[in-house]
């Protein structure tokens, strides 16, 4: 199929890196935009479009692509946003219409209230009839005309269609079946002319022509993931109101996934303990990881890079043409010296090869190891937080591909990671050691490392004997106009500000590692990211649904709240007189305070990624790959809420 045709060496995120942003054409700008949505990379693709639009400003096309990405990245309030500043502005053309009426769909299919999801499924439906009626009255029956009539009108069907209007499901889905059949006369069918013909079909309840129109689709050379994903997507929610089960089953198997895997398992074995990866099994185990890859179809792998399975998994996985996303726990060369070196042989240079390869290099921290095991639990985290964001860009469930002897292993092991995911996806496809053992000679007396990616050789930590690091999140809050809050009433925005938190820190079920305070501002550390999140959301809630104009001379008193998980140094404070915070990591969560839109919270990537794997409560929309405060750098923001829409001022 053509989305599963090898992908060039040199990845699109190497193309944006070296993309001559200054030079480059508004059709430049728009062409790695639309190559970044086709394979579903929309988070790079948004920010392609918003550093186009810097240039080529107020450009509809690359304002279009913007949201298009964002609302496919999982963000389709903010695209909204962006699409009725554009409508307000005169856009009112049919992409623009549809688009925004596609943001209303999802906000319709996310909302958590019957009200708000009613709203948002009127707000579609009139989008789309406007940009479907806007056609018709202009059409004079030539191929561009028709070319922008069947999108909005299969769209109107399929709203109607799930919330039960058939009468008027039917029509449309009549309609958008004979514009289509109508383009393809004219020999100009695609990959959308086809699926819109099957899924019209599907809604006149025509099941096996809808399933043959379906698989003519996705074996068209237009066909790209994140097109089939969607086409997917729709599909099944329309099947799933059929009173026959067997048709969503057959639905389903209809589509190929794009094949999201993740992987982790054993190291090459180390003298010291039993054996069970000796370097000599290591053809038998690639071939059992190709094997288990072709069954799982995987195009797409996340894994860090140690000695053993994830080299090995990243190099089948880079002869398959798939993509691949690297995440390492702390500074590489500690990394190859803790976690690669130690097997010999040529594991140095394969690692440095897997990593130039790579689609993406991720670090948690771009410091050192220190002896501090935690960080590859972290890693672990992050990675399947990652692999888990993709398949939510793709409405796809990522796989586990692990070796893995089924012990329970120590921090950052594979057994570790196994259990996570088990709690949150599906089961792992696991490589038993001892399928690859027999076929090694020997007598298997030979003895070995425990097997997990941490250094256990290591009897002395790599860093300072009184330096205490751990992993915590940290909340920076700080009020806006509070320059405007006049003088006689200081001692009541103190009451507000500090006497509101407060009683929020009572509520929460662990007491905070770390709180300080300082005029307008607030800091707080957290052993648990649970307890960031509930408390952020409400001091954001507290501050949005407040009255508090008669504290200020003038202005709206809003807050901005920004959060950053990683390793920190706890120290003893001076100043204080108690146990405090420190490293690059507080900088960077306080870096990210500034630039928060007021009345929100911003979190970092390594938060929205923890997110994603194992917090149901909440949810996030990507901001943008944003400038932090002081020159820290560019680094990708999200914006933090609750799981659904409720129509509520702070969704």
């Amino acid at each position: 199929m053509s989305q599963l045709t090898k992908r060039s060496t040199l990845s699109l995120r190497r193309e944006w890196r070296l993309f001559d942003q200054e030079r480059a054409s508004q059709k430049l700008f728009l062409k790695l935009c639309d190559r970044m949505i086709e394979v579903g990379e929309f988070l790079l693709a948004h920010d392609v479009a918003r550093a186009g639009l810097r240039k080529h400003k107020a450009d509809k096309t690359l304002s279009q692509r913007a949201a298009h990405a964002l609302c496919k990245a999982g963000s389709p309030k903010l695209a909204s946003n962006l699409l009725e500043e554009l409508v307000a502005s005169g856009g009112r053309d049919v992409e623009t219409q549809s688009l925004l009426a596609s943001c209303y769909k999802d906000l319709c299919e996310y909302s958590t209230s019957e009200e708000s999801k009613f709203r948002y499924a009127d707000l579609a439906i009139a989008r789309y009839e406007d940009a479907y009626n806007a056609q018709l009255q202009k059409s004079s029956g030539k191929l561009e005309d028709l070319e922008k009539q069947y999108y909005p009108c299969i769209n109107v069907a399929f709203m109607h269609y799930v919330f039960h209007n058939e009468e008027k499901a039917q029509e449309y889905a009549k309609a958008a079946r004979e514009i289509c059949r109508k383009i393809r006369a004219k020999g100009a069918g695609s990959y959308w002319v086809q699926a819109t013909e099957a899924e019209a079909s599907l809604i006149l309840g025509q099941v096996d022509a809808a399933l043959e129109a379906y698989a003519k689709a996705v074996g068209m050379e237009d066909a790209q993931p994140a097109h089939v994903a969607s086409t997917r997507k729709q599909a099944l929610q329309i099947a799933s109101l059929f009173e026959d089960s067997d048709v969503k089953e057959k639905v389903e198997r209809a589509f190929p996934l794009l094949g999201i895997v993740a992987c982790s398992g054993h190291v090459i074995d180390n003298p010291g303990r039993d054996r069970r990866f000796p370097p000599e099994a290591e053809m038998v185990a690639k071939e059992k990881i190709e094997q288990a890859l072709d069954k799982l179809g995987a195009t797409c792998g996340f894994s860090s890079a140690a000695c053993g399975t994830d080299i090995l998994f990243l190099e089948t996985m880079a002869e398959r043409g798939g993509e691949t996303h690297v995440f390492l726990p702390f500074a590489k060369e500690e990394f190859i010296e803790t976690s690669v070196r130690r097997a010999g042989g040529n594991w140095v240079s394969r690692f440095e090869s897997v990593l130039d390869h790579a689609t993406s290099v991720h670090y948690v921290t771009n410091e050192g190891y220190y002896g501090d095991d935690s960080l590859f639990s972290l890693c672990n985290q992050v990675m399947l937080g990652f692999a888990a964001m993709r398949g939510r860009g793709l409405d796809e469930d990522p796989n586990l591909l692990v070796i893995w002897d089924g012990q329970p292993g120590s921090t950052g092991g594979t057994g570790e990671l196994v259990e996570a995911w088990r709690g949150e996806f599906n089961e792992p496809e696991v490589i038993d050691p001892s399928e690859i053992l027999p076929s090694v000679s020997g007598d298997g007396s030979s003895p070995i490392y425990s097997g997990e990616t941490r250094p256990a050789f290591l009897s002395e930590p790599m860093g300072s004997e009184s330096s205490v690091r751990s992993i915590k999140t940290m909340l920076f809050a700080d009020v806006q106009a509070f320059s405007q809050v006049m003088e006689e009433k200081t001692a009541e925005f103190v009451e507000v500000f500090h006497g509101g938190i407060a009683k929020m820190l009572e509520r929460l079920p662990r007491e905070p590692a770390f709180v300080n305070t300082w005029g307008d501002s607030f800091f707080v550390v957290f052993d648990e990211l649970e307890d960031a999140l509930k408390l952020a959301l409400e001091i954001r809630d507290y501050f949005n649904y407040g009255e508090w104009g008669d504290l200020l001379s003038e202005g709206v008193m809003e807050v901005r709240i920004s959060m950053h998980a990683g390793p920190v140094y706890e120290e003893f404070d001076p100043i204080l007189k108690k146990r405090n915070f420190f490293g690059r990591h507080v900088n960077q969560a306080a870096r990210i305070e500034p630039i928060v839109l007021p009345g929100s919270v911003f979190v970092s990537e390594t938060v929205a990624a923890l997110i994603s794997f194992g917090y149901d409560d909440y949810d996030f929309e990507y901001a943008g790959n944003l400038e932090l405060a002081k020159d820290f750098g560019s680094y990708p923001i999200y914006m933090l809420q609750r799981r659904g829409y409720s129509g509520e001022k702070s969704d």
